[in-house]
C-alpha cells in the first residue's frame, strides 16, 4: 500500500512535474492535461491526451501502469502517420485504503519504435470521511459483430464490458433481439471487471436476403446501461441440385429431371437435353419446351421457376411406338391382302373397230382374265353386259371360245355367260367378241363391268372388272373402275 505522501512533500515535486508534459527525444511528442483529477476512490480521474506521430508510418501506443493500486483506461492507441490523437485518459483507484495527494506511475510505450516514456500523474483522492458516496452502476460496453451474414453458419456477437468502479455487480441482464434470433442471459460484472461474452445464434439457412436489426439491451435492475442497434445484411445465395434419370426401353426413351433449390431465394433454371426435329416430332414433356440451338447442335430446354426448399420435377419422353404400331399395321394389311385378295382378276378392254362422221357402227371386247394364285382355280363362270342397241356378231362366236348362254338381263343390257372347268396357277386366257349396232351411235359408248364367278376353299368368289367408255373418233378407250 502506498503510504500518504505529506502535502508540503507533494507541493515540491507539483514544482517539479508541470500539468502539460511534452517529450521530445521519442519518435512521438506527448501532452497531456487534467480534467479531473480530484476523485473519491470511488470515482475516475480524467485527463486530456495528445499524442502526435511525426513518422510517415502509423504506430500503436500502449499505456499502462506498473502500479497494483490503479488502474487506466485505454491501454492501446492507434495514431497514424503524420497525425494527433486526441483522447481522454481515465484513472480509476482500485483499492480505498488511501487518501490524499498520490501520483500515479504511467508508462506511455511506442510499439513500432520501442521506446518508453514514463510519467506521473497528479491524483488528489479525497477522504471517505468527507462525504462517504453510494456507487452506482458504470459500465463500458461495445457489441461486435459482422456486417454481413451468410446463414449457413453459425453467427458470433461478442460483447465487451469494462466495470469503471468498485460497485459489484451480480447481475447484468443482457438481451438480444432480433427477427432473426432472441437471446436474454444474465451474468456478472466484478469491481472494475472486464469481460467479453461471445454469443453464438444459429440461423434458419433458407431466411431470405434482406436487411436486419440486431438490438442489444444492458441493464442492471431497471436501468438501462447501454442500448446498442445494428443492421446486418443476410447474403443471398444459391445451391441448385440436378438428379438426371435416363430409362431406355425398346422404343422409349424418358429422361427425368429433379431439381432441387437448396438456396435462400427464387431462381430460375434451365435444363436442357439434346434432341433433332425427328425426334421432337415423338417427345412429348410434363412442361412446355421451348427448343436451342448451340454450336449447331438442337436442344429441347425448360426455365424452371424454383423457390427455396422446392423441389420440381421434369419429365421429357421420345415414343416411337407410334412408328412400331404403323409398321405392324402396314405389314398386317400387306399379310390380309395377300390372304384375302381375289386369286383372279379379270380386265375389260373394247375398241371402235368401225366409225364413221354419223357416229360409231362396230366395237370389240376383249376380255383379260388371269390366275395370279399358285393354284388351281375351278368352276369358273364369266358373265359380261353389253347395251341392246348393238348386237353380236356371228363371227365372235367362233372363237376358241364360245359363250355358253346369251339371255337378255333387263330392257338395257344382255348378258353373255362363259364357262370354264379350270385355271391352273397363274394361266391366262382372252375372250373376245364383237358388236355391231343396228344404228350409227352418236356420242359416247359405255360398257358395264364383267363379273368371274369361281370356287374357292372358302366358297364361292366373285371378280368384277373395269368398266369402259368409248368416245366418238377414238381408236382408244377410256377405263372406268366398277358401276
Amino acid at each position: 500500500m502506498l503510504a500518504p505522501i505529506k502535502r508540503t512533500t507533494l507541493y515540491i515535486l507539483l514544482l517539479i512535474i508541470v500539468g502539460t508534459v511534452i517529450a521530445t527525444a521519442l519518435p512521438f511528442e506527448l501532452a497531456y492535461s487534467p480534467i479531473k483529477e480530484s476523485i473519491y476512490t470511488n470515482e475516475t480521474a480524467q485527463y486530456t491526451f495528445n499524442i502526435t506521430n511525426a513518422a510517415t508510418t502509423s504506430d500503436r501506443i500502449q499505456i499502462y501502469t506498473i502500479s497494483s493500486y490503479w488502474d487506466v483506461s485505454p491501454t492501446l492507441i492507434t495514431v497514424d502517420a503524420n497525425s494527433t490523437a486526441s483522447f481522454t485518459l481515465e484513472v480509476s483507484a482500485l483499492s480505498d485504503a488511501f487518501y490524499g495527494p498520490q501520483l500515479v506511475p504511467l508508462t506511455i510505450k511506442s510499439l513500432q519504435a520501442g521506446t518508453v516514456q514514463n510519467e506521473n500523474l497528479y491524483v488528489y483522492v479525497k477522504s471517505s470521511n468527507e462525504t462517504r458516496r453510494t456507487y452506482s452502476p458504470n459500465i463500458a460496453s461495445e457489441v461486435h459483430l459482422t456486417n454481413e451474414i451468410d446463414p449457413r453458419n453459425v453467427f458470433p456477437i461478442e460483447i465487451y464490458l469494462r466495470n469503471r468502479n468498485p460497485l459489484n455487480i451480480t447481475q447484468l441482464d443482457i438481451a438480444i433481439d432480433s427477427e432473426l434470433f432472441h437471446k436474454s442471459y444474465t451474468t456478472t460484472l466484478g469491481p472494475l471487471e472486464e469481460k467479453t461474452n461471445q454469443v453464438i445464434f444459429e440461423i434458419n439457412p433458407l431466411q431470405r436476403p434482406g436487411t436486419y436489426s440486431v438490438n442489444i439491451h444492458i441493464m442492471v435492475g431497471n436501468q438501462t446501461i447501454n442500448d446498442v442497434s445494428k443492421d446486418v445484411y443476410i447474403k443471398e445465395y444459391s445451391d441448385i441440385s440436378i438428379e438426371e434419370t435416363l430409362t431406355k426401353t425398346l422404343f422409349t426413351t424418358t429422361e427425368r429431371f429433379v431439381l432441387i433449390n437448396k438456396g435462400n431465394y427464387d431462381v430460375t433454371k434451365q435444363v436442357k437435353t439434346r434432341s433433332n426435329f425427328f425426334q421432337r416430332i415423338f417427345t412429348s414433356s410434363s412442361d412446355k419446351y421451348f427448343t436451342l440451338n448451340e454450336d449447331g447442335v438442337s436442344y429441347i430446354a425448360w426455365n424452371v421457376p424454383l423457390k427455396p426448399e422446392q423441389k420440381v420435377q421434369i419429365v421429357a419422353t421420345t415414343n416411337y411406338s407410334i412408328l412400331f404400331i404403323i409398321a405392324v399395321i402396314i405389314i398386317v394389311c400387306i399379310i390380309l391382302y395377300y390372304l384375302f385378295r381375289s386369286p383372279v382378276l379379270i380386265y375389260k378392254r373394247a375398241k371402235i373397230t368401225t366409225e364413221t362422221d354419223q357416229g360409231v357402227s362396230e366395237l370389240k371386247v376383249k376380255l383379260h382374265i388371269k390366275n395370279r394364285s399358285g393354284r388351281i382355280i375351278r368352276n369358273i363362270k364369266i358373265i359380261d353386259r353389253y347395251p341392246k342397241i348393238v348386237d353380236i356378231e356371228d363371227e365372235s362366236v367362233l372363237g376358241s371360245l364360245k359363250p355358253t348362254k346369251m339371255v337378255s338381263a333387263d330392257k338395257k343390257h344382255s348378258v353373255l355367260m362363259w364357262n370354264l372347268e379350270l385355271l391352273e396357277p397363274y394361266e391366262e386366257r382372252l375372250v373376245s367378241y364383237r358388236l355391231k349396232s343396228k344404228l350409227n351411235i352418236v356420242g359416247n359408248v359405255h360398257l358395264p363391268s364383267a363379273k368371274i364367278r369361281f370356287q374357292t376353299k372358302a366358297g364361292e368368289r366373285t371378280q368384277l372388272s373395269n368398266g369402259v367408255k368409248l368416245l366418238h373418233r377414238s381408236h382408244h378407250a377410256i377405263t372406268e373402275t366398277d358401276e
